[in-house]
């Protein structure tokens, strides 16, 4: 068994918009009057980070005391915020991403996307950076595509698929705990790619299970990390 295939997540993993995400459900939680810092919103809303709109606004409800019902009002006022958030934003792939997809292409890797982010939402980032040419649309797996959101192991299971691979076959480059867990679920390795250094978030993607943890694209030796990968499988 050795890897065949590569699946990467979309937001936060190639392209860095968490914080327009995170500053979108701040302000969100401050127009009821719960006002936030981003290191408080780690520690009280689970999955804050690459949770996914419904757990954090599930989470955010929460602290406020309210019903759950409102979750699709948030989501729309949450929306409304990111989207003025991102016009003002530089939207690329993070510095080294494309470099890493195109050399696991050259070297005969199924390069897959693997991402939640709904298809309207993703059709934004792929026309600011060009990563559906890159990747190729056939290669594209989003929320739509899937039933179970992560942790649950619905889009690597899918990606590998897709792929021709077994999951198992399968690296998966993720920046949120729960897209770890999730690659490890569906049995594939999962390494992470978080945006944020902080001693919470890289604690939570080792708990989470990811095999290495790098900040930076450019730091990555891919013909190393596949060497100790594929020795460990073969062990």
């Amino acid at each position: 068994m050795t890897i065949k295939s590569v699946a990467m997540d979309l937001e936060g993993t190639l392209v860095d918009v968490e914080r327009a995400h995170h500053e979108a459900f701040l302000r969100v939680a401050a127009d009821y009057g719960f006002v936030l810092s981003f290191e408080e919103a780690i520690e009280r809303i689970p999955g804050f980070i690459g949770g996914g709109d419904p757990a954090v606004l599930r989470g955010i409800l929460r602290l406020l005391g309210s019903d759950e019902g409102q979750v699709e009002a948030l989501r729309l006022q949450k929306m409304k915020y990111y989207n003025e958030i991102l016009k003002e934003m530089k939207i690329r792939p993070r510095p080294g991403s494309v470099r890493v997809i195109r050399w696991f292409q050259r070297n005969g890797f199924k390069v897959m996307l693997g991402s939640l982010t709904p298809k309207v939402q993703a059709a934004v980032l792929f026309n600011k950076t060009g990563l559906d040419k890159i990747i190729g649309r056939e290669n594209i797996i989003l929320g739509e595509d899937v039933r179970n959101p992560k942790p649950a192991p619905d889009i690597f299971l899918k990606t590998a698929e897709r792929a021709g691979v077994a999951p198992q076959e399968q690296l998966v480059f993720e920046d949120s705990a729960v897209g770890i867990q999730a690659a490890k679920a569906a049995g594939s390795i999962p390494i992470a790619m978080p945006v944020y250094n902080m001693p919470a978030v890289i604690k939570a993607l080792a708990e989470a299970g990811a095999v290495r943890i790098f900040m930076d694209w450019r730091k990555i030796n891919i013909r190393s990390l596949l060497s100790d990968i594929n020795k460990t499988l073969a062990g």
